[in-house]
């Protein structure tokens, strides 16, 4: 009897671990994402990006290599220096994780808007698309 409440037990953690295991790296991607936005940090924001990522600024995007990614972002962040960064919507549809908010920056008399497409591969999940856009993002 011992062994079958063990037994259960297991199999429980088990059917339980991996929503969790998978959750826990894209709320902590967030978090960073966030906080990478709100610094201004380039090199941060990318850290999870596959070697391509798709950036799309005030209109102007199209496919960069990581580092590519690093050198428009520096210029975009001393351009419109960030003060905070607000999310308002996070969806998950699988394989991908969609972040939705606010840019506020100095001189800003209205903030921009900040959409992030994250992707879940190999376990892991890799922000593949930053747009910043004027106007309301279309869902």
């Amino acid at each position: 009897m011992r062994w079958l409440r063990i037994g259960l037990g297991v199999l429980l953690l088990w059917l339980a671990g991996p929503a969790e295991v998978r959750a826990q790296p894209a709320d902590s991607l967030r978090r960073v994402l966030v906080e990478a936005l709100a610094r201004g940090d380039a090199a941060r924001l990318l850290e999870q990006a596959p070697a391509q990522v798709e950036l799309a600024l005030l209109g102007k995007g199209q496919l960069y290599s990581r580092m590519q990614a690093r050198y428009v972002l520096m210029d975009f962040f001393q351009a419109y220096p960030p003060l905070r960064v607000e999310l308002e919507e996070d969806r998950l549809l699988e394989p991908h994780r969609f972040l939705i908010g606010r840019y506020w920056y100095a001189r800003a008399a209205t903030p921009f808007q900040v959409y992030m497409r994250l992707h879940h591969e190999s376990g892991t999940w890799k922000l593949h698309e930053l747009r910043v856009t004027t106007g309301r993002l279309r869902r």
